[in-house]
């Protein structure tokens, strides 16, 4: 399935939208040597494929909410949520995994909810990533997403996404209605 949540294909965070980053007081923590949540990671570590330990975008607490603007409008038909696999989490512990959550999609970056597309269960334990069908019945197209995490699966200090995929079908446009037109629809 497309990921229209990608940042090499042009999708990008409204930050104004976005909780704000979880910031470590406490000192760099370390697993293998490696130092992790030393820093604050961007939520732009949600857009692209990397899915290492530490490499996540982190919230203060069990609920936030980030809003990525597509980059097209597209007919929402499923998500992908990631963490990383409790096989390689230091500690075997995956308690800052995202658990309940929500998703709304916008056709603009004003609209205050949006259009409810779900609320689900993320697996962690299961699956180092999951993907939800949408409730779209309108078959409304979207350019906006609204991920809002409502729990956690225990951490007390922060929660920890590490990929959100946005799957459907690009509306089409008007330059491709005429391409289609124009006969350059045939397969060569």
């Amino acid at each position: 399935m497309p990921d229209f949540a990608r940042k090499a294909s042009g999708a990008t965070i409204v930050h104004s939208k976005t909780s704000a980053s979880f910031r470590n007081t406490r000192g760099i923590l370390y697993w293998a040597g490696l130092p992790l949540l030393h820093s604050m990671k961007s939520p732009e570590v949600l857009l692209e494929p990397a899915n290492e330990p530490g490499n996540c975008w982190s919230f203060a607490g069990s609920q936030g909410h980030v809003f990525i603007k597509l980059p097209k409008a597209i007919f929402p038909r499923a998500v992908t949520l990631e963490h990383i696999s409790v096989r390689v989490s230091p500690g075997e512990n995956i308690s800052s995994a995202p658990k309940d959550f929500a998703v709304y999609g916008m056709k603009a970056e004003n609209e205050e909810q949006g259009l409810f597309l779900g609320e689900f269960t993320y697996m962690a334990a299961e699956h180092a990533f999951e993907t939800f069908q949408l409730k779209n019945e309108r078959s409304d197209s979207i350019q906006y997403v609204k991920l809002e995490v409502l729990s956690n699966w225990g951490h007390p200090e922060y929660t920890c996404v590490y990929r959100l995929r946005v799957h459907g079908d690009a509306v089409p446009t008007e330059e491709d209605s005429a391409w289609h037109s124009a006969g350059n629809n045939r397969v060569h």
